[in-house]
């Protein structure tokens, strides 16, 4: 009986792993107090160039001179943004309307975003929402169905819109159009 308590005492103790015992956790924290520090940095970067201060305004404001003489000539602008990135957008749903046709009624259907250069934008472009959509309705049923096929129509379609958008909402806020979906029928 004294022989296999003793094995059981033995068994009992580990002789190395219990070194990897304490090891383990201690990696494990510093790991996760690493990837929060990056997290933070990575999040505080984006919140302090929104908040902007005065030289945060002063370079948007060059951004804005500069995103003006491109805007007349792409159709849309590009507001010192990276290459590819999207900014905030804000979505209308659901433009039917019937074009302009003397012998055929033909319906366009239309769905559109507007890519803001801020998040405060948003805000500014909901409360217009109303104009917003009289406006892009207005332009539409002023339009036949031949102007607005193919990819022609719709670049020459976003550029009116842009130009008819910044007058209902000035400062600059809408940085493009995205036409998300489109019908004639």
């Amino acid at each position: 009986m004294a022989d296999s308590e003793d094995t059981n005492a033995a068994a009992d103790v580990p002789a190395k792993p219990g070194g990897m015992n304490k090891v383990l956790p201690l990696i494990l924290i510093i790991n996760t107090l690493l990837m929060v520090g990056v997290l933070i940095f990575v999040m505080k970067k984006p919140a302090a160039h929104a908040d902007g201060g005065d030289e945060g305004k002063a370079k948007e404001g060059e951004g804005e001179k500069s995103e003006h003489g491109s805007s007349e000539k792409s159709g849309h602008g590009g507001g010192g943004k990276e290459e590819g990135a999207v900014g905030p957008t804000v979505r209308f749903d659901n433009f039917t309307v019937q074009l302009k046709s003397n012998d055929v009624e033909r319906y366009a259907h239309m769905s559109l975003e507007l890519e803001l250069f801020d998040e405060a934008g948003k805000a500014i472009i909901e409360r217009r929402s109303a104009p917003i959509r009289d406006a892009v309705l207005g332009y539409l049923t002023d339009r036949t169905a031949e102007e607005l096929r193919g990819s022609d129509g719709l670049r020459d379609v976003k550029t009116a819109l842009l130009k008819r958008l910044e007058e209902i909402v000035p400062g600059k806020r809408i940085a493009n159009v995205f036409i998300t979906d489109f019908i004639i029928q």
